[in-house]
């Protein structure tokens, strides 16, 4: 037994009279206290691989946080720690939030998963290949809209730090791929460009050679225009939206899709190397995977996302909560070996939340950012990780799977599973 635990059971059992009445509640607490100490290690020896510059974790079920920690730094340049308040986007998780406002406004009567698009857009969507066929609401949230990203995702990603160029602490090539905010689009200029070009050859075509509802392939874009039809229907900013009705219920005091309404020292630089950094960036079409969070508040956002599936959720009603995590695709929507293997495998999608990993949940990507967050169906028990540095090698990426796998490790061992 560790020694700093045993003086601590001695002090309170002299405190105590060390009442038998109280004895297994000790003894519990001792061995809750030993499985953390002994997963803080794991993971702190993952962090000492100097891999990533800050990690943030988060274990929780149905009743809050179980276990949150940060490791490393949110910027090497001051050290300031990395913490469970650490806030940084959270890349495609950000859907998860797009998946719940979309549910609101389903459940408030501003939209019909079953629409056309068309009926709340400004502007006529269609896939030029099939003109006849209608792209539902409900295609946006499987990823089976026919709308793919290609490179004209790609300049969605733009540059809010003036100075970026010739900055030595900035990756130059890296810097090549994000777009002036001069002259950004905003979400609507830039969709209406794309989905409404019928030209394959040009970059802004983003059509799939399949028919909407007849196939499964990812899209941010998709997600992009998801936000632009719940401005539309509901008459008020998503961000607007998303805050009244997920974020302010929920009591998230480090969550916004605006950055500017955060906190700038606790939110954490992101890195291409451990060397260099990308500049502070936004993505046009934000609702795809901008929300900037920490993982104390991600935690919160899951114990949430828990209880709905258990029928004890606070932010949509039940019937609401089932539509949600209604699992959407077949078989038949499956068009490549691996695709298929992976759906032979359990993955589905609800409404933009994913079934896989043996969980339910998503993943993130983007500069400088890695983040997951799922939860076991069968046990209530969730994790999120975060990760402010890119990939830069094999053994990177399998540590970032480690850490998954340590805290659902730890996790059941917490709580009993």
């Amino acid at each position: 037994m560790n020694y700093k635990l045993l003086v601590s059971l001695l002090i309170l059992c002299g405190l105590s009279s060390c009442k038998n009445t109280d004895t297994s509640a000790t003894d519990e607490n001792i061995i809750v206290k030993a499985v953390e100490v002994e997963l803080d290690k794991k993971l702190d020896s993952i962090h000492q691989l100097k891999q990533f510059h800050g990690i943030g974790v988060s274990i929780v079920n149905k009743k809050g946080p179980v276990f949150q920690e940060g490791y490393g730094y949110l910027d090497r340049k001051i050290r300031a720690d990395y913490t469970e308040n650490t806030i940084q986007n959270i890349a495609s998780i950000s859907k998860v939030i797009l998946g719940l406002t979309l549910a609101k406004a389903v459940e408030d009567g501003h939209i019909k998963l079953d629409d056309d698009i068309n009926n709340y857009l400004d502007f006529n969507v269609r896939n030029p290949q099939y003109p006849d066929d209608p792209i539902l609401v409900r295609h946006l949230t499987s990823h089976t809209s026919s709308i793919l990203d290609g490179d004209y995702y790609d300049l969605s990603y733009i540059n809010l730090e003036d100075d970026a160029v010739d900055n030595p602490k900035i990756d130059q090539e890296e810097l090549a791929y994000f777009h002036s905010q001069k002259t950004a689009p905003c979400l609507e200029a830039y969709l209406k460009e794309g989905l409404q070009t019928v030209d394959s050859t040009q970059t802004s075509y983003i059509f799939h050679q399949f028919a909407p509802g007849t196939a499964y392939s990812y899209s941010n874009i998709g997600a992009g225009l998801t936000a632009l039809i719940i401005e539309k229907a509901t008459k008020t900013s998503f961000k607007g939206y998303s805050k009244k009705h997920i974020i302010d219920p929920l009591g998230l005091k480090n969550t916004s899709w605006n950055v500017a309404d955060l906190d700038s020292r606790q939110r954490s630089t992101l890195y291409s190397t451990l060397e260099l950094r990308y500049p502070v960036y936004r993505l046009i079409t934000f609702a795809d995977g901008g929300l900037y969070t920490t993982p104390n508040d991600l935690g919160i956002i899951l114990t949430e996302l828990i209880n709905g599936y258990n029928g004890k959720g606070t932010l949509l009603k039940t019937s609401t909560y089932v539509q949600l995590y209604k699992k959407q695709l077949n078989e038949s929507m499956f068009k490549t070996e691996k695709s298929l293997a992976d759906f032979q495998k359990g993955f589905n999608k609800g409404m933009f939340i994913t079934y896989e990993r043996d969980g339910i949940g998503h993943s993130g990507g983007d500069p400088g950012v890695s983040t997951l967050m799922y939860f076991n169906p069968k046990t209530s028990i969730g994790q999120i990780t975060f990760l402010n540095t890119d990939f830069n090698s094999q053994e990177a990426y399998d540590s970032f799977i480690a850490i998954d796998s340590i805290l659902k490790e730890y996790g059941n061992k917490l709580l009993k599973k």
